[in-house]
């Protein structure tokens, strides 16, 4: 899950697997690495990237199976942090793979309670590939093709009543002569990735 990438689940969850805790090179770093986190117990991995640096109280839920330590199949993860002495969490429901989340999905991101970002559509190697973004808060909804985080492919962006809509790449679409990018810098859009 990344850090865009809940609360509330609704009765106890179900952990089945005690495969013990993930290798110590494999665990999340917050502001570092993506890696595993899980509920501090030897239950269930999931895995996390995205969080920032100076995080802290990293663990992770799952409502499914862990037949060998990562979660595996349909259910729900809850992934939660405290940065900057707010709370923090993820709460995933779809299918993940390996403790990844694969195929259709919804994730939602909390700060202190409050909903910050929503993802939900197609999710590949834990990414969201195809789908909705939605951050009401600043009034940004995007609706498209996606890639390691960034727009790419045919999209369209709403941001606060205005329409851009085209062929992102690498997070970055060209209209009227003007770069519009939301997840970079838009003065970075001329380099050559773009």
């Amino acid at each position: 899950m990344r850090a865009w990438r809940g609360l509330g689940l609704a009765g106890a969850l179900l952990l089945l697997a005690a495969a013990g805790e993930p290798p110590a090179a494999e665990r999340v770093v917050p502001g570092g690495r993506s890696g595993w986190a899980t509920d501090g117990a030897g239950g269930c991995w999931v895995w996390v990237g995205g969080i920032e640096a100076g995080a802290s109280e990293v663990t992770a839920r799952w409502s499914g199976t862990c037949p060998e330590g990562p979660a595996e199949g349909t259910g729900r993860s809850d992934i939660r942090w405290r940065v900057g002495g707010k709370d923090r969490s993820m709460e995933y429901e779809g299918t993940l793979i390996r403790g990844k989340a694969e195929g259709p999905g919804r994730l939602t991101t909390r700060e202190a309670g409050q909903v910050i970002a929503i993802e939900e559509g197609e999710y590949r190697n834990d990414h969201l590939a195809k789908g909705r973004l939605e951050m009401s808060r600043i009034g940004l909804v995007y609706e498209g093709g996606m890639r390691a985080g960034q727009p790419q492919g045919q999209g369209r962006l709403t941001l606060r009543g205005q329409v851009f809509e085209g062929e992102w790449q690498n997070g970055c679409l060209e209209l009227q002569g003007r770069w519009i990018a939301f997840t970079r810098p838009a003065s970075s859009c001329q380099g050559e990735d773009t």
